[in-house]
């Protein structure tokens, strides 16, 4: 499965920060998390999951690991974190290893100032109990250019893992060389919480190209993104 990461951009009081994560690879066992605006990163969160390549455990975990720091970056920033980011941020636990660039503000840090880090911990512990929306791959998933492909992907809710049915399903194609969105494929979820649906990817035009698959229902949203090969 070549998972790429997922990309949100959020605006927040007339500035629009993007949230980018990724993960590094199993020779770099790390899923990386960047917050930045203009070209300026104001906050990175690496979290390693060498334990997860030590138990040999399946590609999933990861996808999941990369799936809910996302979101909870994501919705840390649009509860206005990063107008709370003040300096330097300590890491959040032994097994994290967050950092950031530079200070979002060049004012003095104020006593009940927090770091971003512990807007996310307090929005965890308050979101504790709400189920959110997961979104998994159901087959190995290759998109190239001009060849047909199948989409499937199952959506449950993140505490008791239940299938979600009716969530909204958009299949996308993005690339750097049109402005456009070109939808592939819409439908939604089955009782069962699958989609499924054939798609087939364009021609090659040039520059970079992905395809992703956009989940939302009443949980929230949740997305996946693929390069297309040639």
């Amino acid at each position: 499965m070549v998972l790429t990461g997922y990309n949100t951009d959020i605006e927040y009081s007339g500035t629009v920060y993007h949230v980018q994560t990724e993960d590094k690879g199993q020779a770099n066992p790390l899923v990386e998390s960047l917050v930045y605006t203009a070209g300026e990163i104001l906050y990175t969160r690496r979290t390693p999951y060498h334990d997860l390549i030590a138990e040999e455990v399946d590609k999933g975990a990861v996808a999941t690991l990369m799936e809910r720091q996302h979101r909870t970056i994501v919705q840390a920033v649009q509860a206005g974190g990063v107008q709370r980011l003040t300096g330097t941020i300590s890491a959040a636990g032994a097994e994290d290893t967050t950092i950031t660039s530079k200070e979002a503000r060049r004012t003095a840090p104020r006593d009940n100032e927090s770091s971003l880090d512990q807007v996310i911990l307090d929005y965890l512990e308050a979101q504790r109990e709400r189920a959110h929306l997961i979104l998994r791959a159901g087959a190995e998933h290759q998109f190239f250019y001009e060849r047909p492909a199948m989409v499937s992907v199952t959506s449950e809710d993140s505490i008791a893992h239940d299938p979600v049915t009716g969530v909204k399903v958009s299949v996308l194609y993005k690339s750097t060389a049109e402005p456009r969105r070109l939808v592939l494929a819409e439908g939604e979820t089955d009782s069962a919480g699958k989609f499924a649906a054939e798609v087939t990817l364009p021609a090659f035009a040039g520059g970079t190209s992905a395809v992703v698959i956009i989940a939302e229902s009443a949980l929230g949203q949740s997305e996946m993104k693929y390069i297309v090969h040639r």
